[in-house]
């Protein structure tokens, strides 16, 4: 049996996709580069958009990550210090490169100069270095003291009251404590 399309002629056995070599007889096809005749399955596959982790196309149904015109398989956005899957999960861009939020933390987020772990927000600044603003308290009474008064004994901090209950020296005729403030 013969089959033919624009000037063309095959033996119904020859008559194949290009590609993958399936029958096209009684299928679907399209004419290619070339003058080759692809199934309509590598066709899409082909003309689709590839994925920026593993080059294959992405086709209808794939579950999928879209950032700034680029497109990933699911599976494929993966963090680039730790290569696990964020998937739709949270990221950071840097450059070229994408970040799960704990590597992202480690890399690139200052840490409290008390507890050692990094600070994801806000904080405060003393003496150059950085705390959690829940780490940055009183040694004797626990409150926050950003923002405060506050005076610093050999590394302990004390708001004011408790520096003139607990550490400031008293004097020795009305016993009140001595201060500069």
């Amino acid at each position: 049996q013969e089959l033919h399309f624009k000037n063309r002629y095959w033996h119904d056995n020859c008559f194949r996709c290009f590609k993958c070599y399936t029958s096209l007889v009684n299928e679907p096809f399209m004419l290619r580069e070339n003058n080759k005749v692809w199934c309509s399955n590598c066709t899409a596959a082909e003309d689709a958009p590839r994925c920026k982790g593993c080059f294959k196309p992405i086709i209808a149904g794939d579950q999928t990550v879209e950032y700034k015109k680029m497109v990933w398989h699911k599976d494929c956005f993966t963090c680039s210090q730790c290569k696990q899957v964020i998937g739709s999960g949270s990221f950071f861009p840097k450059g070229d490169e994408f970040y799960c939020v704990s590597c992202h933390e480690h890399k690139f987020a200052k840490t409290c100069a008390k507890c050692k772990n990094p600070i994801t927000s806000g904080g405060l600044t003393y003496q150059e270095q950085p705390w959690h603003s829940e780490c940055f308290i009183c040694s004797n009474c626990k409150k926050q003291l950003g923002g405060k008064r506050f005076t610093a004994v050999e590394d302990q901090f004390y708001c004011v009251e408790c520096y003139k209950e607990c550490v400031a020296k008293k004097c020795a005729g009305c016993k009140n404590p001595i201060t500069g403030m």
